[in-house]
């Protein structure tokens, strides 16, 4: 059965057993003392699947007797533990006699279509069964952090520690791969050269022999003849092969074309002339991956509640749960399939289709991708394609919920038709309706330095509790008042500004936010959600692509746009009322206050913007002086187009997710908006704005129209991002939509206007003339700003001519 074992083997006791096992294998003449574990109580049969029946006379758990109770040696027996380990674990393999099938029915595999699924105590309670394998794979952690330890220490420069932790990381397995796959993307926490060594994680792993991967392909994909021309197959010699059968595919690698943590791929293509790659998973991953997960689990319960603020277990049961639904690659062609349908508003966004047919838990073929990873890009290109990632991961945390937890630069990808392509969907997050308005609440007021809205959105998400709690000193119990004064938000507040303001890229950056926090948890009481691991992981990831590509890239500002998206649609009840009340007072009027703060995070982007445009600029002349000394090179990064808050507001406007945000313009007292808006002190820097933007918007194109640069000189607009025929028609549908909401919002406040009387009357006339004063002003200022370069370029025709 899988029930725990008492006595020795018990979870409770397994440390001790540990113990007891090296104390006995240094002296050997060491006894214990006499005890025999009670029986566990019988398991029901579990039922194998028919292909992968062994052909021993176990055919069937049912069929086989219960396992005889293992004795303890008595205080006149001198045998060692090793062989009463042995003994335990020949006993308890006497249930089946394929060890693997007994795995998989932890997992929930040995059920008629049965997914991978994890149950800790299921598997905990499979190995402790065990203890030979999770003693020896401890020692095997031990034993590599050392090499590692030695090679970091060495000075003399001969050992290089990038290639040692890369080879020990490869060497443990799956789970140290992963965990070197993040740190290759964090230039910030490693050094740079160890950061470039761990990224042959990614793609270039050490692989596993194509012949077990071959089987693996023909057993799962019911091969009956050749995998394909001139490669054999490794049933030939099995009952049924049919060498003369038509081969599964018309053509396929000899040898893998790249090898990651959990599988390998090769290239093939179809009968039908498709290019496909079929991905193969690493024999014994489901098993080294529970394994060390086993492993892990004992670690935390030892220090559970010592070491960190939050339930460890819960934390590693959520990414193990990932890790096992990403064994098994029906989850992962799922995934893949929701991912697309979440961002397909966005148009460019897109994931190789899979085969169906050719789709198992272990193997999985889909199309075949033409396109560059981040390396192999220009510059231009990279930019455009972190822009890209950034939009689209954070579009899933804050719109859609689905967020791909594994966007390393191998599984992203630049196709040649400009799309952007991710790949390996088996890691997923989910993020629930709540939690979405919170992080984009926390992102809005990261770039508007709103440290107080930023405390209570992180309550929000569960990150800080209610009541906030404090220490002055680690060794001092947590309470709940401080010395400052009642109010602690306020408190927590000021000290997160000083600590953002006082850390390199603290409103830029991810990871600067995650220091600051870090070390504000040695005093703050903050926890860890479970959910929370995996997002953070996905973030730190994508800001080390992000700063290969521009060190100044600052991740918050390209997410702005759908934060404020998302904070204008909330779809919770709390979120509703609590925007109303932040844009309209209780008796409907605007509240001018959030007006003016969401126009200063539409311009928070505006030096960021101007800043690069002047380095594009200034790398496009050192470009061409390099290009007249040594030949052409590449263009400048210069980041593409991209969306700004108040287009967030236009698209929420014409689309389902407006609903609140529409009855929110039709409710708004439009007499006293026009009011306000034409006559108050309060708007006097709106009414500057509209002539400023105006007058830039007339000096440009008088500019234009009077001295055109020379053909040459001319340099071409932003690249807009790629856009798919079904976002094309959804953008279309959008503006047709919002063009009646114009129309229905302008009736009704017109309407309105008339039954409010002199009043509404005086109020459009206010805002006519306003109109007129705009114009007039901003038509002005750019015809003095154009004035002199118009006659200088009329002196300079007269003089040519």
């Amino acid at each position: 059965g899988l029930g725990s074992l008492d006595g020795l083997l018990s979870p409770l006791s397994l440390p001790v057993s540990m113990l007891l096992f090296a104390w006995a294998w240094h002296a050997p003449h060491a006894v214990l003392p006499c005890r025999t574990p009670s029986r566990a109580a019988p398991q029901p049969s579990l039922p194998l699947r028919p292909a992968l029946q062994p052909r021993a006379a176990t055919a069937s758990c049912s069929s086989i007797a219960e396992p005889p109770e293992a004795e303890l040696p008595s205080a006149a027996t001198t045998e060692a533990l090793p062989p009463l380990f042995a003994q335990i674990e020949k006993s308890l393999e006497a249930l089946t006699g394929n060890p693997q099938l007994l795995l998989e029915a932890v997992v929930g595999l040995n059920l008629p279509g049965g997914v991978a699924t994890y149950d800790r105590d299921r598997v905990v309670g499979y190995f402790q069964r065990r203890p030979t394998l999770m003693v020896s794979r401890a020692y095997e952690f031990l034993r590599a952090f050392q090499r590692v330890r030695s090679a970091w220490e060495a000075t003399d420069g001969s050992v290089d520690r990038g290639v040692v932790l890369r080879s020990e990381l490869s060497a443990l397995g799956p789970v140290a791969v992963k965990v070197g796959q993040t740190l290759s993307q964090r230039p910030d926490i490693l050094p740079e050269d160890v950061c470039e060594a761990l990224k042959g994680l990614q793609t270039s792993n050490e692989p596993f022999p194509n012949e077990e991967a071959y089987r693996v392909i023909a057993e799962d994909f019911g091969a009956k003849g050749p995998l394909a021309p001139g490669l054999p197959s490794p049933l030939q010699r099995h009952e049924g092969f049919d060498p003369d059968a038509p081969p599964l595919f018309a053509k396929l690698t000899a040898d893998c074309i790249a090898s990651a943590s959990l599988g390998q791929v090769y290239r093939g293509t179809m009968h039908d002339g498709r290019e496909i790659a079929v991905k193969v998973q690493r024999p014994g991953a489901l098993r080294q991956c529970l394994l060390d997960g086993s492993v892990i689990i004992v670690a935390l319960k030892a220090i559970q509640g010592r070491y960190w603020n939050g339930d460890l277990l819960a934390i590693f049961d959520l990414v193990a749960s990932g890790i096992v639904q990403e064994l098994d690659f029906r989850n992962e062609a799922r995934n893949a399939a929701a991912f697309k349908r979440s961002l397909s508003f966005l148009g460019y966004v897109d994931v190789p289709v899979t085969l169906p047919e050719l789709t198992t838990r272990r193997a999985m073929a889909m199309e075949w991708v033409h396109g560059r990873h981040l390396s192999d890009l220009a510059p231009e290109e990279a930019m455009r394609m972190t822009f890209m990632s950034c939009e689209a991961v954070t579009a899933g945390l804050v719109l859609t919920g689905i967020v791909h937890a594994d966007p390393h630069e191998g599984n992203i990808m630049l196709a040649d038709d400009g799309r952007l392509v991710f790949l390996d969907f088996g890691l997923m997050s989910g993020v629930e309706e709540g939690i979405m308005e919170a992080f984009a609440s926390g992102i809005q007021c990261v770039l508007s330095k709103d440290y107080v809205g930023l405390v209570r959105a992180f309550v929000d998400t569960g990150f800080i509790g209610t009541p906030i709690e404090w220490r002055a000193k680690e060794s001092d119990p947590w309470q709940t008042t401080h010395p400052a004064g009642p109010d602690l938000t306020a408190i927590m507040a000021e000290e997160l500004r000083e600590r953002m303001e006082a850390c390199p890229g603290g409103g830029s950056r991810f990871g600067a936010l995650s220091i600051v926090l870090g070390d504000m948890g040695f005093f703050w009481q903050m926890y860890t959600p479970p959910y929370i691991i995996l997002l953070i992981r996905t973030f730190l990831t994508l800001e080390g692509i992000a700063g290969q590509v521009d060190p100044n890239f600052n991740i918050y500002e390209v997410s702005l746009p759908w934060a404020v998206r998302r904070a204008l649609s909330p779809s919770t009840s709390a979120g509703e009322e609590a925007l109303r009340g932040a844009l309209l007072a209780s008796d409907n009027t605007l509240r001018w206050d959030r007006v003016n703060e969401l126009i200063e995070q539409q311009q928070l982007a505006a030096p960021a913007g101007e800043q690069q445009a002047v380095e594009a600029e200034g790398a496009a002349e050192g470009a061409s002086a390099a290009a007249a000394a040594e030949g052409p090179v590449g263009g400048a990064a210069t980041p593409p187009a991209t969306a700004d808050p108040l287009d967030a507001v236009r698209v929420l406007l014409g689309s389902p997710g407006g609903a609140t945000l529409r009855r929110i313009a039709r409710d708004l007292d439009s007499t006293e908006l026009l009011t306000t808006l034409t006559t108050s002190r309060k708007t006097r820097h709106l009414r500057r704005l509209g002539v400023r933007m105006l007058a830039e918007s007339l000096t440009q194109r008088f500019a234009a129209a009077l001295s055109p640069p020379p053909k040459h000189e001319r340099r071409p607009p932003p690249e807009q991002l790629p856009v798919s025929p079904a976002s094309e028609a959804l953008r279309r549908r959008r503006a047709e939509r919002l063009a009646g909401v114009r129309r229905v919002l302008v009736a009704s406040h017109l309407q309105r206007q008339v039954r409010a009387g002199w009043r509404g009357a005086a109020a459009i006339g206010a805002v006519g003339l306003l109109f007129f004063r705009v114009a007039v002003v901003a038509f002005c200022k750019a015809a003095v700003r154009t004035l002199p370069g118009a006659v200088g370029g009329i002196r300079r025709a007269v003089l040519r001519g």
